[in-house]
Formats: C-alpha cells, sequence, structure tokens
C-alpha cells in the first residue's frame, strides 16, 4: 500500500490495530487511498455465522469484524482530515471533491501528494542545492577522508 509520508503513521497505527484483532477473523488491511481528500482504509475479513447483532444494546452485541473495520476506518479517516498529507503536521482540508486534500499552510500548494513525496527535493527541502548543502553539513568531512583514502599510490591510508 503506498500513502504519502504524512500518512504513513496513520497507516501504521491502523495495521496495529487490526493486528489485535482475533486470528479466526483473518482481518487484513488490502487497501489505502485517498477519498474526498481523506484517508479511506478497506480491509477483508471472514465473520463465520457470527451476526450483525446491531439491534442490540452496545451491552450484549458480539464482537464483529465489520463493526472493528469501521472504528479502524473511522479512526484513521479523522486523524488523516487534520493531518498534512506530505509532511505529518497540522493540516486542513483544501479544495472539494476529487481534488480535495489535506494540507498544512506550507504544502497547500501540493496537488498528488504521493508523487510529490517521492521526490526528496520539495518534501525535505525548497531546491537541489539546499538538500545538497543539508548533505554537506552532515556528511562534508566523511567525504574528505573518503577521498584520501582513494587517493593512488598512498598505500598507507588505504584498506
Amino acid at each position: 500500500m503506498t500513502v504519502a509520508n504524512g500518512w504513513k503513521n496513520i497507516l501504521a497505527e491502523a495495521v496495529e490495530d487490526a493486528s489485535k484483532l482475533p486470528e479466526e477473523w483473518l482481518f487484513e488491511i488490502v487497501s489505502a487511498e485517498t477519498v474526498d481528500g481523506g484517508l479511506q482504509i478497506s480491509a477483508t475479513y471472514v465473520s463465520r455465522d457470527v451476526p450483525l447483532d446491531d439491534y442490540l444494546p452496545s451491552e450484549r452485541k458480539l464482537p464483529h469484524p465489520y463493526r472493528s473495520l469501521q472504528r479502524i476506518r473511522e479512526d484513521a479517516r479523522a486523524k488523516s482530515l487534520v493531518t498534512c498529507e506530505c509532511c505529518g503536521r497540522g493540516g486542513s482540508l483544501v479544495d472539494v471533491g476529487e481534488t480535495a486534500r489535506v494540507r498544512c499552510v506550507q504544502h497547500g500548494y501540493v496537488v498528488d501528494a504521493v508523487e510529490w513525496c517521492g521526490n526528496p527535493v520539495g518534501f525535505m527541502f525548497d531546491s537541489a542545492e539546499e538538500a545538497m548543502a543539508h548533505f554537506l553539513k552532515d556528511y562534508g568531512d566523511g567525504l574528505e577522508m573518503m577521498q584520501d583514502l582513494t587517493r593512488e599510490g598512498d598505500d598507507e591510508t588505504r584498506h
């Protein structure tokens, strides 16, 4: 399943909740997609002959995989409607219908968050130069050392 970086934690929580359900239900989350701006999770399960007894008071209802699916789906959707799909910060619904999406102020311009998250420039950095500056800040000294190790004719520093 592919979701944008901002919603990966929401999906992970849903999978964790599903893993706690009874094994005999064979409950499995099979898809996660953006519908009307929010996250929609679909799952398969086996209910066997357990009736869906919604007419009973809550204290008399039997555990049922359908109600578990609804709970997990509603929790994930509620969280996704206030979480930026791009970065995971707080966000709000932008636009309506097929173009509806949840974005923070910084990522309001992003239309396709999944495609956008696949590109590190734009996700973490505004430009390729900023991404390179960050890399050099973290690993610059290591690059110089690696260059020293690869010099021709200098057998003492080679490993």
